[in-house]
């Protein structure tokens, strides 16, 4: 099977205003995309998708348009998806750019299954978890009590574990944290993300003040520059560190693991350039004793499809353990017409079928294109 054409699609979608995230790294009340559709001589289609956003990972919508279609789409024409693991290679010629890369090899993969007629988990070497996976609810900097009854409605609607934003309020987060731990009980998994907000020295001192809150572990504390210092901060705390903008690239997992730097390392498809990157790091954390869990950048439901298949294969992603953030359709009130991703009381259900699982048309994200607000 050979590729034939690419075709790129933007969309934006408006955020739920009751869930709009607000954090240290700054406001998400929109989601850019670049739907990204892979066509085979044979006429199947594979689909990707490029969760943008300039201030985490500086790709934008229109520049990775124009990766795509004047790099990546003669650069891949004609070849044979046998090629799969030597074309996503050949992408890296482009530095960074990790969540258009990812768009491109999901695309690709999601068109092999097809091809092989096995869903993604299967080509990645088979399912390791249940395909039925409890996630957690992340909520942003909000007031305490709205915190707190987002949190109680979605512990009541099956979830099983909720993450805060925390960092800029040192006060207002304490609060907000505490409020939440009266409202969800002491059984219900809690933890914090700062989203590299805090310095070392400040993250030390931030720390011990949530211990009577049970929390399952920090994320992010420190800029994600500053792996030495998430090295210290693991060093000097009782509570496990999580971390995750710290690593995008295989060589920064690396440093993670030989500093010491953390307990957990959140890895997904966007960020670390592709399914199968970031498949790569969660078998160098496993084998160096290191737990993986699933990260979000409010991906759709091509992106999420993605993180669940990514999430069955790998066994170190320990989801009942650290339930991950694979949630970012619950955002959107918008979704693929024939098939989108299933959520039911706290869990998220791999998509079945050949690839990805997701049904998509070229006239419905041609649709999107047109109804959406135009890229920028």
């Amino acid at each position: 099977m050979k590729i034939s054409k690419i075709h790129t699609f933007p969309i934006t979608l408006t955020v739920r205003p009751e869930f709009y995230i607000v954090s240290s790294a700054g406001a998400h009340p929109i989601s850019r995309y670049v739907l990204v559709a892979i066509e085979a001589d044979d006429g199947q289609v594979g689909w990707g998708e490029a969760t943008v956003v300039p201030a985490w990972s500086g790709e934008t919508q229109g520049g990775a348009l124009a990766l795509i279609n004047d790099y990546f789409a003669p650069m891949l024409a004609g070849r044979d998806l046998d090629e799969l693991q030597s074309l996503v290679k050949k992408m890296d010629s482009v530095i960074d750019n990790p969540f258009t890369k990812a768009a491109v090899e999901m695309a690709m993969l999601d068109l092999k299954g097809k091809q092989e007629r096995q869903p993604i988990y299967e080509l990645l070497g088979g399912a390791k978890n249940e395909l039925k996976i409890p996630i957690k609810f992340s909520i942003g900097l909000r007031e305490p009590e709205d915190t707190a009854k987002i949190a109680a409605d979605k512990v009541n609607q099956g979830f099983t574990a909720i993450k805060l934003k925390v960092g800029p309020d040192s006060e207002k987060d304490l609060a907000r944290v505490k409020a939440v731990r009266e409202a969800i009980g002491p059984n219900i998994r809690l933890n914090v993300d700062v989203n590299g907000g805090w310095s070392a020295e400040r993250a030390i001192q931030e720390i011990p003040r949530y211990k009577n809150f049970n929390l399952e572990y920090v994320e992010q504390p420190t800029p994600r520059w500053d792996i030495e210092g998430l090295a210290r901060v693991r060093a000097a705390v009782d509570v496990p560190i999580m971390a995750d903008e710290a690593v995008f690239d295989f060589w920064q997992a690396e440093q993670v693991v030989a500093k010491k730097a953390a307990d957990l390392i959140s890895i997904y498809p966007g960020k670390n350039g592709g399914i199968l990157k970031a498949q790569k790091i969660c078998k160098l954390a496993e084998d160096a004793g290191i737990a993986c869990h699933l990260g979000s950048n409010l991906e759709w439901d091509i992106g999420t499809a993605a993180m669940c298949h990514l999430a069955a294969a790998c066994a170190n992603v320990q989801v009942n353990k650290f339930p991950p953030d694979i949630l970012g359709p619950l955002y959107y009130a918008l979704h693929p017409r024939s098939k989108a991703v299933d959520f039911q009381n706290g869990r998220v259900f791999v998509p079945q079928g050949f690839g990805l699982g997701i049904e998509m048309t070229l006239d419905e994200a041609s649709e999107l294109t047109r109804t959406t607000r135009p890229h920028s």
